[in-house]
């Protein structure tokens, strides 16, 4: 069969495969971030689709905007974003597949190759389509690259594959590169240890290093590709975000990261009676400490960057030896305790690739795996020192290096024939087969119904969501402003429709001109403002004490109340309350 009939038979293979699964357990979302940006580009937030979804890249979301906005004048509702993204799975799966297969140079072994690259995507990437996040997708894209990259030879498929990586989250594609280099650098190995064995064989042909720079020559115009195709990509997203109040938005949205994801400021109530040594208002203090932001339109990026300053002051200098003893210490715990399947499948890795290059007398490729332990250490010890060492961020990395791990190991095993002694030679593929086989189903076996667990759960909460959309539905001409931790334990099905009425008081989108949009419709500049227009409610969960937003509206407002306009019962005892800003002759 020729290329792209492998290819076509294992997209629909693959196709099949998550139709079938997405038939079972629903997919949805990890978490709220790409459901927002959904309704940025679907039209859902602002009532027009738009490609400004801040954390994709600008070609791919003014392309996925303008496909929205084509099919909705058709009367058509295409999930564009869903299919992207399931796509990118799907796209990574068959590269991955087809490396996998055509690594095998004879059909027992392309049988077990295949076999293995069914396993990696049943245990690493199908779970990642049941419960999905953006960011795991790019790395999930990324990891599939690493792969092809060292069990083919064309480049052209793993470049589209960082391309397209870039696209969904340029941090994931960065964090890549490390994992790039060394996949350039073992199939260079690799190579030469070829070109030794031709060159005894053959008898007199050009030196090894003059063959070996010519090799380079053409991994370096395929780094030079990248890079070019990821240049036109970062040019075409500056230009997309060039304006004035796009470029203040962006800055004000990198104060809100300093703020929110690298100090404590949300995890301590420390600051509570500090906030005037953070040269904050207690008002301010009150709306940054519930990230309804949105509510005052005084604390922009200046703000944010003083409270950072000021809680560092406060706090000292904590990289310290100390500090960083602490950081190694729960990075090994880290290692040992958490983080399975993906630990055990990244250590079985790591000792089967081990094992065969020691026999092997692979001494080249056993320092370059030794680098890499090295460097994956410094990057997961960096990321715990500055406190950003989320879930989603350490699957990401262990799914970019495994993926790594197995392209050397798939490459080293066709080539332990070769090298390794006879004796050992006949069974030693066929056990570290045997081995690999085993820790990938394995992991399959363990990460499948934990995914299916946690999807239940998210969809079980997902069900009270839908119950109070439906409810809120009936009035149109309403917007629904919401408490941000009212919102945050639901994330979003992949394939559905955004509620448009329902707008949270804060997060990522605070400060942008979209939500600064949304706002003037109801003749406001902030949500507390917007408040006081007869078409503005509040939403809150039964079980939040909003009183701290009441004495907030009354200093800003005047003498208001928050008033009770109705409870909506969504299940599983989980009541959602509308509140109606009434003055004081309404009392």
């Amino acid at each position: 069969m020729k290329k792209w009939q492998i290819g076509g038979c294992l997209a629909v293979f693959l196709l099949l495969v998550m139709a079938a699964a997405g038939k079972a357990a629903a997919p949805v979302y990890y978490l709220n971030d790409d459901v927002a940006m959904r309704s940025i580009l679907s039209g859902a937030y602002t009532g027009t689709p738009d490609g400004h979804a801040v954390y994709m890249g600008y070609p791919l979301s003014a392309l996925l905007s303008a496909l929205y906005g084509l099919t909705e004048k058709l009367g058509l509702f295409i999930p564009w974003f869903d299919l992207f993204l399931a796509g990118c799975i799907l796209l990574a799966g068959v590269g991955i597949l087809g490396g996998c297969y055509k690594t095998g140079e004879k059909p027992w072994m392309r049988v077990i190759l295949a076999l293995l690259g069914l396993a990696v995507i049943a245990g690493l990437l199908l779970p990642h389509y049941l419960y999905m996040h953006y960011t795991i997708v790019a790395a999930i894209l990324a990891g599939g690259a690493l792969l092809i990259w060292e069990t083919e030879k064309g480049r052209a498929l793993p470049v589209c594959l960082l391309g397209l990586c870039y696209l969904v989250r340029s941090q994931v594609f960065f964090l890549a590169m490390p994992f790039l280099g060394v996949a350039v650098l073992d199939g260079l190995l690799e190579a030469m240890r070829r070109r030794r064995r031709e060159r005894q064989t053959e008898g007199d042909s050009p030196g090894l290093m003059a063959w070996a720079c010519v090799r380079l020559r053409k991994e370096a115009l395929s780094l030079l590709g990248l890079g070019i195709l990821i240049l036109a990509f970062w040019g075409i997203h500056r230009m997309g975000y060039g304006s004035r109040d796009w470029q203040a938005y962006l800055e004000y949205n990198d104060s809100r990261t300093k703020l929110y994801d690298y100090t404590d400021f949300l995890s301590t109530d420390w600051y509570q009676e500090r906030y005037e040594l953070l040269g904050l208002t207690r008002e301010q203090y009150q709306v940054l400490t519930h990230y309804d932001t949105l509510l005052d339109q005084e604390i922009d990026a200046r703000v944010l960057d003083r409270t950072v300053r000021r809680i560092k002051d406060l706090r000292g200098d904590v990289v310290t030896d100390e500090y960083l003893r602490q950081c190694v210490e729960a990075y090994l715990r880290h290692l040992r305790y958490d983080g399975r399947p993906y630990s055990l499948v990244w250590a079985g890795c790591c000792g089967v690739l081990l094992l065969l290059l020691a026999v092997g007398k692979r001494w080249d490729r056993l320092l370059l795996l030794g680098a890499l332990a090295g460097g994956r250490s410094m990057i997961w010890v960096y990321l715990i020192a500055r406190g950003r060492f989320p879930e989603r961020v350490w699957v990401s990395l262990y799914l970019l290096e495994i993926c790594l791990l197995l392209g050397m190991l798939f490459r080293e095993w066709i080539g332990s024939r070769e090298s390794v002694p006879g004796g050992i030679r006949r069974f030693l593929p066929a056990a570290t087969a045997v081995l690999v086989l085993a820790l990938l189903w394995g992991a399959a076996a363990i990460q499948l119904p934990q995914t299916l667990q946690m999807a239940e759960t998210q969809r079980e909460k997902q069900e009270q969501w839908n119950t109070l959309a439906q409810a809120l539905e009936g009035q149109e001409d309403l917007l629904y402003l919401m408490d941000v931790f009212s919102a945050v334990a639901y994330a979003g099905e992949l394939y559905g429709r955004d509620p448009e009425q329902i707008m949270l008081l804060g997060g990522w989108l605070t400060g942008s001109p979209l939500a600064l949009q949304r706002l003037e419709k109801y003749g406001a500049p902030d949500a507390a403002l917007a408040l006081g227009h007869g078409q503005v409610c509040l939403v809150a969960a039964g079980d939040r004490d909003m009183s701290w937003l009441e004495a907030y509206l009354c200093h800003r407002l005047g003498e208001v109340r928050l008033g009770v306009q109705e409870t909506i019962a969504c299940g599983s005892g989980t009541e959602f309350v509308v509140y109606k800003l009434e003055t004081a002759r309404a009392q």
